[in-house]
């Protein structure tokens, strides 16, 4: 049924109104959920479900079950999920409407300019290790661990909003695809191996250390400029995640930080026993670290950069929704009431849409991994490492990306100073003799 599924169709107490991807797992809507008991409309994202999954027992009822069970995670670094039900053979979620892109969009868009500066790449990981460890610590009425883990730890499910927030995607799927035949589950995965612990690699039971490990991975990338495991098919590229060599980050980049290349590498070690033990101790090594380098990382940073990269792009889907909106007028909400009233989020700050109008995003997810590039089109350009200096940025003129606090002079700069006022006395002395 997914297939006939247009604008204007609903699942649910939501009301379809512009597909914004489609993946080998689901399409993704944005969609308007009407308000009940007095409550007012709101747009949510609803991922529904391929008819083909719809035949594999196992995984709706999984499918369900993990998606209750993930409900109950509040955090501001987790999209909330709102609802979740089978419609005629259709299943579907709905959840929180993050108006953003996923940092797999960020990092492509953004290799276009320059790459992402390493201190909000270590922001951006610190906050969603924080989202993580939040459903790590998931329990029941009786206290007890519920044993949530991610499984699908990526750039794709770690989405980035234009207000700045970091936000995981996506949890409890990935368990949930594992019931899936074989026959099926082909793509469902496809370009994910490269991000997968290598006990989940290898098939074993998984917990929390190994969404840490796959956290891991995507920090190596972000700081280093450099896939860690891709092989040409997805044999090698999991041979590469159980046995590889993971490089000292300082080996490609001789000016990386030595004390990120710890944390790196502690979150990368293949023993579990011997990586960070919780998602919340990575985070606080992360921020410990920002601070050594007297580097604060502001949320208004991340959001300049999605102004900066994405804004026009945006702008664009922020004005294809509005259209759907008035497309699906009934006097319960104005699009003013449900998306922001500022003028554009442009990087000029001027309303601009591209002829094609709403097929320009055709195909790009903001939600999830559901309608990304592959994975074989991720790619990272060469990247200053941090060293407590500042980046250069993407674009001019340069907002501030961090705040570093004041400092006296050192002694080269007061030399520095000494040589410019000598010299400036040389050339007034010689300025003064040839007039004469």
């Amino acid at each position: 049924m997914t297939e006939d599924l247009k604008q204007g169709s609903k699942l649910g107490n939501n009301e379809l109104m512009l597909r914004i991807g489609r993946g080998g797992m689901a399409t993704v809507w944005v969609a308007r959920e009407r308000g009940r008991d007095g409550e007012e409309d709101r747009l949510v994202a609803v991922k529904a479900m391929l008819p083909e999954l719809a035949d594999e027992t196992e995984f709706v009822t999984m499918f369900l079950d993990e998606v209750r069970l993930v409900r109950a995670i509040t955090h501001p670094n987790v999209v909330r999920i709102f609802d979740v039900g089978d419609a005629e053979g259709v299943m579907w979620m709905s959840m929180e409407w993050v108006e953003g892109e996923s940092l797999h969009t960020v990092i492509a868009e953004a290799g276009k300019r320059r790459a992402i500066p390493s201190e909000l790449a270590v922001k951006i990981i610190a906050d969603a290790a924080s989202g993580l460890h939040a459903a790590h610590e998931l329990r029941d009425e009786q206290g007890n661990l519920r044993g949530v883990v991610h499984r699908d730890v990526s750039p794709h499910n770690i989405l980035i909003g234009t207000n700045g927030n970091v936000k995981l995607v996506d949890f409890g799927v990935a368990k949930a695809i594992g019931r899936v035949s074989e026959a099926t589950r082909a793509g469902q995965l496809k370009g994910k191996f490269g991000y997968m612990s290598p006990e989940q690699a290898l098939g074993k039971p998984v917990d929390r250390r190994s969404d840490i490990f796959s956290l891991g991975i995507v920090l190596f990338e972000l700081t280093t400029s450099r896939r860690l495991f891709r092989g040409e098919h997805d044999i090698d590229t999991l041979k590469l995640v159980i046995g590889g060599p993971i490089p000292r980050p300082s080996s490609i980049d001789p000016k990386y930080p030595p004390g990120l290349e710890r944390i790196v590498l502690k979150a990368l070690d293949r023993s579990a026993e011997q990586r960070y033990q919780s998602a919340q101790e990575l985070a606080e090594d992360l921020r410990a670290y920002l601070k050594s380098e007297r580097v604060v990382v502001a949320q208004t940073a991340l959001s300049g950069l999605m102004k900066r990269v994405l804004g026009e792009r945006i702008e664009q889907r922020r004005k294809a929704v509005r259209g759907a909106l008035r497309a699906l007028a009934s006097g319960h909400a104005s699009p003013s009431d449900l998306l922001p009233n500022d003028l554009a989020f442009t990087p000029t700050g001027q309303e601009k849409m591209s002829g094609s109008g709403v097929s320009s995003i055709t195909g790009v997810s903001s939600v999830s991994n559901v309608g990304s590039p592959s994975d074989s089109s991720l790619n990272l350009p060469s990247s200053p490492s941090t060293g407590g200096r500042p980046s250069s940025g993407f674009s001019s003129p340069q907002p501030q990306l961090y705040q570093r606090p004041a400092a006296g002079l050192g002694l080269g700069s007061i030399i520095g100073y000494a040589i410019g006022a000598l010299g400036l006395l040389v050339a007034l002395f010689v300025l003064l003799f040839m007039r004469h």
